[in-house]
């Protein structure tokens, strides 16, 4: 899929609405004395200009079909920022009164301007402020499962019902995952590759794959690592905590580039999914454009709802990942 196709895709999904924030990749924010900087070699990478790039030709084309479209750009706050939390907090600020134009690359800039968006049409985030939104999520869910556990004990069920998931750590209790029957479709993929043989841990996964199933590393490895003991917080929770910064009256576009990340575009799905599971009411379209090395394009749409639909309860589910538990030294929390 090229690009022409993938903005005619996006123009003729019936389900988008009107209110629309595209997603445009992120990149890194340095300060130092002569103010701020982006990218780790001192200006985003030629991938993160296409991603921007882009974002804008599909603001541009939704823009003609009468939506309502805003720009997003997720700033990396987390190494670079010289005066920790009270200079993010500055920042938050400026943002807020519309100080934008010193933290947005000029390359952005520039392409902003060439199709006439005015810097009130871009919204900035910081990384550091969506990995508090989502580990406050995160925290709370443990707890209300904790307190389920100790009054229930019929909990695993209770959480099933709720979440449409079940949440997962390692023996030693060093992470907080979650899987739900949703990454256990996978009858799309093995039609695509004749079988279910793609799953076993020997074959991988190729890049070229991914444009007819986006989702195929996704569902081999049906676990989502979101938080690390001691206080880290992991890719899939930091795009679900720029999710927590708007609200159900928006959709969205993400824009990633492989070149940048490999697994960018596994960390930006698995965002999706934990914060369609774990945002209360959370009800959004989301679609997915990933760019993969060979300049192939990787789209996936995922309705809003659809994560938290299952034809299977909680007894069927767990019996059917116990293998999975067993692989990866896990256990139901």
């Amino acid at each position: 899929m090229d690009i022409d196709s993938i903005v005619h895709t996006i123009t003729s999904q019936k389900n988008l609405r009107e209110n629309i924030v595209i997603d445009c990749g992120h990149t890194t924010i340095f300060s130092s004395h002569d103010g701020y900087s982006f990218g780790i070699q001192g200006e985003p990478s030629p991938t993160e200009i296409r991603t921007f790039e882009l974002g804008i030709a599909l603001h541009d084309a939704l823009k003609r079909h009468n939506k309502n479209v805003s720009i997003n750009l997720y700033l990396s706050d987390l190494i670079g920022i010289k005066g920790g939390n009270d200079e993010r907090r500055r920042i938050t600020q400026d943002i807020q009164h519309r100080e934008k134009a010193v933290y947005i690359p000029s390359a952005y800039q520039k392409l902003l301007a060439a199709s006439e968006i005015s810097l009130e049409k871009v919204a900035i985030h910081l990384q550091s402020k969506g990995n508090d939104h989502f580990r406050k999520i995160m925290r709370r869910t443990r707890s209300e499962i904790e307190q389920l556990k100790s009054t229930s004990q019929n909990y695993i069920h209770e959480v099933f019902n709720k979440t449409n998931a079940l949440f997962l750590s390692t023996e030693d209790q060093g992470l907080f995952s979650l899987t739900t029957p949703y990454l256990f479709d996978t009858h799309d993929e093995d039609s695509y590759f004749g079988g279910s043989w793609w799953k076993d841990n020997e074959n991988q996964i190729k890049q070229s794959d991914l444009e007819n199933c986006p989702l195929a590393r996704l569902k081999k490895n049906p676990v989502i690592n979101l938080y690390e003991t001691g206080g880290r917080v992991l890719c899939p929770a930091t795009y679900g905590g720029l999710l927590c910064q708007f609200d159900n009256s928006v959709d969205h576009i993400a824009i990633y580039a492989r070149a940048d990340d490999e697994f960018i575009g596994e960390k930006v799905y698995r965002g999706v999914i934990s914060a369609n599971l774990l945002i209360e009411n959370f009800s959004r379209n989301c679609a997915q454009i990933i760019i993969n090395k060979e300049e192939l394009i990787e789209y996936t749409f995922i309705e809003k709802n659809l994560i938290g639909r299952s034809s299977t309860d909680s007894i069927e589910f767990t019996n059917q990942i116990q293998d999975m538990l067993h692989n990866n030294n896990m256990r139901i929390i």
